[in-house]
């Protein structure tokens, strides 16, 4: 049974700040929870309503009323996970390994599908500036499909960050070498820039080399998930072929 004091906590966790001052986010799916299940995360509460606690065992079973009084989507999925945020180890990150680095990235839903993208390529840790969505916002969990428990990503400030490196540096420009004239080393950094503003001007002298993806078409631009997936794909072909 839900009390009062769950259902106010569970929803304040819709904002960012009560988050990451209770040390926890939400899952919520039948599928996604079952990743999650899998994976190294921890689990603080499970509540699910009868129909799947088979599934579930240590699952706290709730009426479906009581689910929707939980629940972040606009509808609820029969099971919701209260995960523990894991501890940022950016001050231990490996410096020699291929990552996806984002900058300024909005939309809840690009985020996820970036960090599905980097799942599907094998692509384990990206870096987001620290004006970027939480990953840990319950739209993002929900697009990255289950990807967020096995995709490491950290904030930070991007500057600090692309000094340490020593890798090549790839950024997406619309001025630029094609990129299936570009070749890619292994391990880089693939620089992605935001929806709506790219790269920020202070992270361009970092750029080794500037790429573009060419098109035919009278499009301004391609959205921020799309031009990443074609980065990963191209990466992924050079280096895995």
């Amino acid at each position: 049974m839900l009390t009062k004091t769950d259902i106010k906590r569970i929803n304040s966790l819709k904002r960012k700040s009560k988050r990451k001052e209770n040390g926890l986010f939400v899952v919520e799916g039948v599928k996604i929870v079952q990743e999650l299940l899998s994976s190294t995360f921890t689990i603080h509460k499970i509540y699910c309503t009868a129909s799947v606690a088979h599934q579930f065992k240590q699952a706290i079973i709730v009426s479906e009323k009581e689910l929707e009084r939980i629940t972040h989507l606009s509808s609820p999925n029969k099971v919701l996970a209260l995960v523990k945020i894991p501890q940022d180890n950016s001050n231990n990150e490996k410096l020699n390994q291929t990552t996806l680095v984002i900058d300024g990235v909005n939309d809840p839903g690009n985020l996820g599908t970036i960090i599905r993208t980097a799942d599907w390529f094998g692509i384990t840790t990206i870096i987001c500036s620290e004006n970027s969505v939480d990953c840990f916002n319950s739209k993002v969990i929900m697009s990255t499909m289950g990807s967020i428990f096995r995709v490491k990503i950290s904030y930070q400030n991007l500057n600090d960050y692309l000094t340490k490196t020593s890798l090549p540096i790839y950024g997406a420009l619309l001025e630029g070498s094609s990129i299936y004239q570009t070749k890619f080393n292994n391990p880089s950094i693939i620089l992605m820039g935001s929806e709506s503003h790219g790269i920020s001007k202070e992270l361009l002298p970092f750029i080794t080399t500037a790429v573009t993806i060419p098109g035919a078409g009278n499009a301004e631009s391609l959205n921020l998930g799309v031009s990443t997936a074609i980065f990963c794909s191209e990466y992924f072909r050079q280096n895995n072929g």
